[in-house]
């Protein structure tokens, strides 16, 4: 009996003495409870500074970091406890919603894969995890706003006039309007027979040079686009900065609309897509802005419209900011919390 219990005493204190860094590693460093108490470890927290120096560098502290995370547990527990948690339903609603955005933004349809790929290249996550995170989020700040209600008063929010003149006068020499035309088009397709379309495009110019027709009697005739047709050929608005339009249609098409005045017809112009002849309506120099100017031409918002915009989203930030703090100050006075070491 005696050699048994002295075996079973060795193999206590060999296991006790084999595992001293887990031991340390795992040991409860604070104890939190709003509706149930939850357990930080120095395991979680020396992983979670790891990441935080990774993102923010290497000035992050324990402590600091410490205070995130049990904020973070009180926050996750306040939501619970209040009822706001999202049904997958809504989360799914949720990520339609942000896919449908970014289409709008894009200008293009995306498959499910598709937007699986752009999410993994643009966050470095999965599209679940992105459901998960935008969830979260929209679900605390509906919590942060209801919470904190009397903070986000419009008149709170609202810049004054004297604000935004401010800003236009300090900011002034960067609202410009870049050069711009006005333009419409008679298209020909290059096709299977790019030969053909410009034999087709340089016949239709002569006549038109010639006086045998109209330019617009000649959209209606001879043009590929059928979109423009009805509108006289009208294709709106290009800015000589605007680098998406240069790269569909190339710059040598640019170059040659932007050397055109107004009421100026063109002889045929080679794009990327096809070839042209353009009618310029409209044709603006590049210009500083007044605060009621418009932005652009086709923008219906003027400059002050945007900067009430931009400093309200500001405000709004900020205000948010402080909102978040002093709702978790308020949990942190209502909840049980433990410093477990010094």
């Amino acid at each position: 009996m005696k050699r048994t219990t002295a075996l079973f005493l060795a193999l206590v204190i060999a296991l006790v003495f084999a595992f001293p860094a887990f031991s340390a590693i795992s040991t409860p460093i604070v104890r939190v409870n709003l509706i149930r108490t939850t357990v930080i470890t120095q395991q979680q927290l020396d992983e979670k500074l790891a990441q935080y120096k990774q993102a923010y560098g290497e000035s992050m502290d324990s402590s600091t970091v410490l205070e995130a995370m049990i904020s973070d547990e009180l926050l996750e527990q306040a939501l619970e406890r209040d009822g706001y948690v999202l049904t997958d339903d809504a989360k799914n609603e949720l990520l339609a919603a942000q896919k449908s955005s970014l289409e709008q933004q894009a200008g293009v349809q995306l498959t499910d894969a598709d937007y699986a790929q752009v999410i993994q290249s643009n966050y470095g996550v999965s599209l679940e995890e992105f459901k998960d995170y935008i969830a979260e989020q929209y679900t605390v700040q509906n919590y942060v706003l209801n919470k904190k209600s009397d903070m986000f008063k419009e008149e709170n929010l609202m810049p004054t006039t004297a604000e935004v003149e401010d800003y236009y006068k300090r900011n002034k020499s960067t609202f410009i309007s870049p050069e711009n035309v006005k333009l419409s088009h008679i298209y020909f397709e290059f096709g299977n027979d790019k030969d053909a379309a410009y034999k087709r495009a340089t016949d239709v110019s002569n006549q038109i040079k010639s006086g045998r027709i109209t330019f617009e009697k000649a959209v209606t005739q001879y043009s590929d686009d059928k979109n423009s047709i009805e509108k006289g050929g009208d294709i709106g608005w290009l800015a000589i900065n605007d680098q998406e339009n240069i790269q569909m249609m190339g710059q040598n098409f640019f170059d040659k609309v932007f050397a055109l005045d107004a009421g100026d017809v063109s002889g045929v112009i080679e794009s990327n897509a096809g070839y042209h002849i353009v009618k310029v309506s409209v044709h603006n120099e590049a210009k500083f802005l007044g605060i009621d100017d418009k932005t652009s031409p086709t923008a219906e918002g003027t400059v002050r419209d945007y900067i009430v915009n931009g400093l309200y989203e500001a405000k709004m930030n900020a205000v948010f900011q402080q909102a978040y703090m002093s709702l978790i100050t308020d949990l942190k006075n209502s909840a049980s919390i433990r410093y477990l070491t010094k």
